[in-house]
């Protein structure tokens, strides 16, 4: 296993952000990396991407168009088996709206001793906080953060999240790629858990070397969310049979519920469609079960 720009092969998965999908392709190569080795994966099939060829010159950049929203889940399992099949090394993971800032590859490359061993699994840039902070992730039957100084310290952690993160070829050859059927949500806990349980070891470089929009953030979190939030933290416990998650996913519902209650509007809307995502996980009903397209149309396809 060689880390370097030539072994290294970006996945970005975008829907509909086209201004922030420039920047974060324009970021990644300004790191170095070659523009044959960046895949784009498409979630709409109707959006044409063509263009950026184009415009910011990428000749050889890999557009792949999905013929169905697959998501986040999705996208970055088919960007993976794509780096795979490539035959390179690591695979650098963005959402559309999240990239690299100058010298972010370089202060991953500093490393190259420790993440070369067989057993290093993942390295992610981590995001800071609203104070400044870095932000550490670990896993208490639900994602615990821990938040700390900046600086260029690799830290052993037990999560990350895909977006400024770097998987070893030799991780998705023994676990394979997230899975797609948690379509949106969790589905990056239980693929750090899974690497655990192989005892791969996950870093983050907490040197606040990445920018995130949060685009999908902007107004909250919308109900269709709440939906995949719920049903897959809780399939994660049930599948995982884990007490200790199950018992973390009921906590953290009730304070939802609560805050439902209290503060949040469609009261109804969303009490509903928690009790379907717990009916869902119960009998492990998975995929895309709720488009988030026809949703936030008003098309309540609840099935």
């Amino acid at each position: 296993m060689s880390l370097s720009t030539d072994t290294i092969g970006v996945v970005v998965v975008t829907f509909r952000r086209q201004v922030q999908l420039q920047r974060t392709l324009k970021a990644i190569l300004g790191q170095g990396i070659l523009g044959h080795h960046i895949w784009v994966i498409n979630n709409d099939k109707n959006d044409n991407l063509d263009y950026l060829k184009n415009e910011i010159g990428l000749d050889l950049l890999n557009i792949i168009v999905s013929e169905e929203n697959i998501a986040s889940a999705g996208g970055f399992a088919l960007g993976m088996k794509c780096v795979l099949e490539k035959g390179l090394d690591w695979v650098w993971l963005f959402n559309d709206d999240s990239r690299p800032i100058e010298g972010s590859l370089e202060s991953i490359l500093r490393y190259k001793e420790i993440l070369e061993k067989p057993r290093a699994g993942m390295v992610k840039l981590a995001n800071l906080n609203a104070k400044g902070e870095a932000i550490l992730q670990f896993w208490k039957g639900r994602r615990f953060p821990k938040y700390v100084p900046v600086s260029n310290d690799l830290i052993k952690t037990d999560l990350i999240t895909f977006d400024g993160c770097l998987i070893s070829s030799n991780l998705i050859r023994e676990i394979g790629t997230c899975d797609p059927k948690y379509f949106m949500g969790t589905y990056e806990f239980d693929y750090c858990l899974r690497a655990k349980d192989h005892e791969f070891e996950i870093f983050t470089l907490p040197n606040g070397l990445i920018e995130d929009e949060k685009a999908g953030s902007i107004g909250g979190t919308p109900p269709w969310r709440q939906y995949y939030n719920t049903r897959n933290h809780l399939w994660l416990g049930l599948n995982r049979r884990s007490a200790k998650t199950v018992l973390a996913w009921l906590v953290r519902e009730l304070k939802f519920t609560y805050a439902i209650l209290r503060w949040e509007d469609k009261k109804g809307e969303r009490l509903k469609i928690k009790v379907l995502a717990t009916w869902h996980a119960l009998r492990g009903k998975r995929g895309k079960t709720l488009d988030p397209i026809l949703f936030s149309n008003g098309t309540k396809n609840l099935n």
